[in-house]
């Protein structure tokens, strides 16, 4: 279950590096420089998970 949520988080936090570049780019009125934090996070709570569930079966 680590290992899915790990494959969930890291590609969801790099859809969101994609779409927070695509809101930046666009000079959106939406746009926060904290969601590049927000994706960072969720990307490193991903690599994390997966490294825990890949040190569970030893």
């Amino acid at each position: 279950m680590k290992f899915l949520s790990g494959v969930i988080a890291l590609s969801s936090g790099l859809w969101m590096h994609v779409y927070v570049y695509g809101l930046e780019n666009t000079s959106s009125a939406a746009f926060n420089g904290i969601f590049y934090f927000y994706a960072f996070c969720l990307f490193i709570l991903g690599i994390v998970s997966i490294y825990r569930s890949f040190n569970e079966k030893k």
